[in-house]
């Protein structure tokens, strides 16, 4: 798993999309306070294509929910079904 503390705002999270970091931090700021909430915020994490875009080879939604742990000291506990098709 990346580090999401470590990385700048202009670091993507989401690659299908290419939603940075900034963007989501900003979305949670704002009470995004869910998977499914920043998904309708910012489209992060509704891509098709974690497996060749993401260097990872996975879906961003780890990163997302660390983030919303992080910013809004909640634990979003849903699986993402973006990259399951």
């Amino acid at each position: 798993m990346t580090d999401v503390k470590k990385l700048n705002d202009n670091d993507l999270i989401c690659y299908c999309i290419e939603i940075n970091k900034k963007t989501i931090v900003e979305s949670i700021q704002n009470g995004a306070d869910s998977l499914k909430k920043i998904k309708e915020n910012t489209k992060a994490c509704t891509g098709s294509e974690c497996k060749t875009k993401n260097p990872m080879q996975r879906c961003c939604s780890v990163e997302i929910k660390t983030l919303i742990e992080i910013y809004a000291n909640k634990n979003d506990t849903t699986t993402c079904t973006c990259c399951s098709n």
